[in-house]
């Protein structure tokens, strides 16, 4: 999905904006719209529902708008921004690779990894750990949590919760999300691919890191120290 983890955030001090009407239509719009790509790519909505795994990505997906709309600030650019530019195009080549691709080839049986039911489900569930990686810096950060690399008024680091030991804990989730889709559509592509999304999101994890240690210096420094960037102990 578009909407991406800045950095291991801040607890504001001033009172935060309120919602943009462009936030509310906009987020949930996106969606819709990706979960119309995915049954359009199917093409049938009885066969895209046949399987209760793809009924299942569907509500999971349904459920993270009121998050993604109501407890962040979507793509506010706060006091100071930067980023990795092509972060953002990518990005979308991914989401349209997800949308239409995955489940084009699947529903062809084109290209598909074996296991049958029983990857379907197993992606759903990894999918599922993927979701609530995704949103649960969501909802413990608010409208901290912004979908480009900034600054917002009135921040200092936070490092509790979900960033107590890793620095990135939303990407988890997107990845885990990732490999999730891949399994529920059989999709041998996406397996093949998930190195290059690894490399991107590497990408975007220097950008960010950087931007926070000219923001934050020895704090940040010291706060990298402790932690990894995606798996305890490891990375």
């Amino acid at each position: 999905m578009t909407q991406v983890e800045t950095h291991p955030p801040t607890t504001a001090t001033t009172l935060e904006p309120k919602i943009s009407w462009r936030q509310l239509i906009g987020i949930p719009l996106n969606v819709a719209l990706f979960l119309l790509l995915m049954v359009m790519a199917w093409g049938s909505w009885s066969g895209f529902f046949a399987h209760p795994a793809r009924t299942g990505v569907v509500m999971l997906h349904l459920a993270m708008i009121p998050v993604m709309t109501l407890c962040t600030s979507g793509r506010s650019r706060g006091v100071k921004s930067v980023d990795w530019r092509p972060f953002f195009p990518l990005l979308m080549a991914h989401t349209l690779f997800t949308a239409w691709v995955m489940p084009y080839m699947d529903a062809r049986s084109m290209a598909v990894l074996p296991g049958g039911d029983a990857l379907r489900w197993a992606g759903l569930v990894v999918m599922t750990a993927g979701v609530a990686l995704r949103l649960g810096p969501m909802i413990e950060l608010g409208r901290r949590f912004v979908s480009v690399v900034a600054l917002r008024p009135g921040h200092h680091l936070h490092t509790a919760g979900f960033y107590r030991r890793v620095r990135h804990p939303s990407y988890v989730g997107i990845l885990l999300m990732d490999v999730g889709f891949a399994l529920v559509f059989r999709s041998t592509l996406a397996i093949a691919l998930l190195p290059v999304v690894a490399w991107m999101f590497k990408r975007r994890m220097d950008v960010e890191e950087s931007f926070m240690i000219e923001a934050f210096g020895d704090d940040y420094r010291e706060y990298m120290e402790r932690t990894k960037r995606l798996i305890p102990g490891l990375y």
